[in-house]
């Protein structure tokens, strides 16, 4: 997809979540380097080497996390990095129905990220999306920002497929 009608990408931006992370990131390493000036057995520091270790990457790996969402007249493509390489291209003539979707993530999706289930989720914050019903029964919740906007580009694109 070269030229793009609707391009967004979304990362978790919620500076509260970070602060959280970072804050109890700050904690356990504090608590390491106390636990090794009072002189606690070795086997315990070092056992507690690969949980911070893991939970730095962890950080990380959250912080790349990013949503990409475009569509143009062949098709929507949507992405979820790092964890999708390629993006999923859907063709317009396989959606059915799209509405707007206002919901409330915690509960209905069970939080933020990629949900699999009868409706496959993909979402990095916020309460709003767009939701896309198939033919097959299987329902596709995207979140964005911008969701009126891409309803309209999905409506617009799919209508003009439809009439060829």
């Amino acid at each position: 997809m070269k030229n793009p009608a609707f391009e967004e990408v979304q990362s978790f931006g919620r500076h509260g979540l970070w602060f959280a992370m970072l804050s109890v990131f700050a904690i356990v390493l504090y608590s390491f380097f106390q636990l090794t000036l009072i002189g606690v057995n070795r086997f315990i520091l070092l056992a507690m080497i690969p949980s911070i270790a893991l939970f730095f990457f962890l950080v990380m790996f959250f912080r790349r996390m990013e949503l990409h969402i475009r569509a143009d007249e062949q098709a929507l493509e949507f992405r979820f990095s790092p964890v999708q390489k390629e993006f999923q291209v859907i063709e317009w003539k396989f959606m059915e129905e799209i509405a707007v979707v206002e919901t409330s993530p915690i509960r209905r999706l069970a939080g933020w990220g990629v949900r699999y289930g009868p409706t496959r989720a993909y979402s990095v914050g916020g309460s709003e999306g767009v939701e896309i019903s198939f033919p097959n029964g299987r329902k596709l919740f995207l979140g964005s920002k911008r969701a009126g906007e891409l309803e309209r580009y999905i409506r617009k694109f799919r209508n003009k497929a439809k009439r060829l």
